[in-house]
C-alpha cells in the first residue's frame, strides 16, 4: 500500500510545485497546542494511498536535514517509491556546521524500501523540497 507522507516545516519553502503555504496557525498537537509557520501541502499527491500524522521537529529546533525511506522502481508493477520521512531536527541556538547533536521525528512508514544517508542542507536548514508522483496507469 503506498503511504503519502504530511510533513509540517516551520519554514516558508520555496519549491517548483505549487504549495499552500497558510499563515501562522495553531494546532493540536496530542494534548498540547503547537504553533507553526506554515503548512506545505501538494496538490499532485497522487490518488493512492492515504496521509500519515503530522509530525512536527521539537519545540526550540528546525528541520537541517532529512533521509527518506524509498523503493527503487520495479517496473510495470506497483511502484511505492517514497514510503517515509525523517527530519533531522537541530537545536535553533547551534551552530549550522554543528549536527553531532540532533533529534528525529518520522512520518508513518510504508512497508517497503530502504532508509537513505542523512542529507544535511548546506544552507543550516531545509528551504526547499520537490516531489515527483508518477501518473496513474490503467492496469
Amino acid at each position: 500500500m503506498h503511504h503519502f507522507i504530511s510533513v509540517m516545516f516551520s519554514l516558508l519553502v520555496i519549491t517548483g510545485l505549487q504549495v499552500s503555504v497558510e499563515s501562522v496557525r495553531r494546532r493540536m498537537k496530542r494534548s498540547s497546542d503547537r504553533y507553526y509557520r506554515s503548512e506545505l501541502t501538494v496538490p499532485n499527491g497522487g490518488g493512492w494511498g492515504s496521509w500519515g500524522h503530522r509530525e512536527m521537529c521539537p519545540a526550540g529546533t528546525y528541520a537541517a536535514g532529512f533521509s527518506l525511506r524509498v523503493e527503487d522502481p520495479v517496473g510495470r508493477e506497483d511502484d511505492t517509491a517514497l514510503n517515509g520521512i525523517r527530519l533531522h531536527c537541530i537545536d535553533s541556538k547551534a551552530s549550522s556546521d554543528s549536527y553531532r547533536s540532533y533529534s528525529t521525528v518520522q512520518s508513518d512508514v510504508g512497508s517497503w524500501g530502504r532508509w537513505t544517508d542523512i542529507k544535511w542542507c548546506p544552507s543550516g536548514f531545509l528551504t526547499a523540497f520537490q516531489l515527483r508522483v508518477e501518473r496513474s496507469r490503467r492496469w
